[in-house]
């Protein structure tokens, strides 16, 4: 399927030509249709301007208006006007993200610096973190189960020097058993304790959830927020012999995504919080993310 779209989709608009680029653009609502002289109010057209990034610009045809042949960049008004990334290479490189190809073979395949691939991929979390903001994640639902775990995503180096303090990050995560694959939520947390854990439990799970986790002493009141809560006992069992209880959904969920960190050759503490967006974007759209990302970018930047 991915290859299919990079053949008959990407491919298709990383020609000289400007033109399908321009127009794939427009009708994804990336590009504006239109644009109107900022005097005359008329519409611009489009001409070929040989010196701009896409050879394209929006000019006035109007006779007598007093900006009658003053052009304004095809880019106005999106979120590619900041950007001297050619058209072609901003398709490419957001396909590329869909796809999670890695930061160092994106920018050798478009030819880009690795700085720059880097910046993008980054705006690319903002427009999944844009996403969550917009539509909280919620999960479970009555007579759904939903699994709950703490992972730690740092851990002591090897040759570790007791005079800089070593602090692990905690991730608390939320899985759906009822999605084919999983679909969960991420939160780096401070403590792992009830005050900070129940809270998030109480925003992400739907009431009427059974909520199946370890025993943990954090979540022994978590029945008295509405739920079902049955444990395994991880000590004795990874499965509960007798109920069945396990949560080794999450486990293959934890397992999932830090093998993407392990091989992005880790996360700075600072920046695990937009990657875990990303996962949970991802886990969502793994079907279409390429033109989810482009609807993404489109609502949070409207034209």
């Amino acid at each position: 399927m991915a290859a299919n779209t990079f053949e008959t989709v990407v491919l298709p608009l990383l020609t000289e030509d400007p033109t399908p680029v321009i127009t794939w653009l427009q009708q994804k609502e990336l590009l504006r249709r239109a644009v109107q002289c900022e005097k005359c109010h008329n519409n611009m057209n489009w001409t070929k301007h040989s010196k701009c990034v896409d050879r394209v610009v929006w000019k006035c045809q109007t006779k007598g208006c007093t900006k009658y042949k003053g052009t304004t960049s095809i880019r106005t008004g999106s979120f590619f006007a900041r950007s001297r990334l050619s058209l072609q290479k901003w398709v490419h490189i957001m396909y590329l993200w869909s796809e999670r190809i890695g930061e160092t073979t994106a920018s050798r395949q478009i030819n880009l610096s690795e700085k720059t691939t880097i910046d993008c991929f980054s705006f690319f979390r903002e427009i999944c973190a844009s996403y969550f903001q917009a539509n909280p994640v919620m999960l479970g639902g009555p007579g759904i189960t939903v699994e709950i775990d703490e992972s730690c995503f740092s851990h002591k180096p090897k040759y570790h020097r007791e005079r800089a303090p070593f602090t692990p990050t905690w991730v608390f995560g939320i899985v759906d058993r009822s999605t084919k694959p999983a679909v969960g939520y991420m939160e780096i947390v401070e403590a792992r304790d009830a005050a900070t854990l129940l809270p998030i439990v109480s925003k992400v799970v739907q009431p009427g959830s059974i909520i199946h986790s370890d025993e943990w002493r954090a979540y022994r009141n978590i029945q008295g927020l509405g739920y079902q809560h049955k444990t395994v006992n991880h000590s004795v069992n990874f499965v509960d012999r007798r109920t069945g209880v396990h949560t080794q959904t999450i486990e293959s969920y934890w397992n999932r995504h830090k093998s993407y960190i392990k091989k992005m050759r880790g996360c700075k503490r600072d920046m695990l919080s937009s990657y875990l967006q990303e996962f949970m974007w991802h886990d969502r759209f793994s079907k279409n993310t390429f033109e989810k990302l482009c609807e993404h970018i489109a609502a949070k930047y409207p034209l």
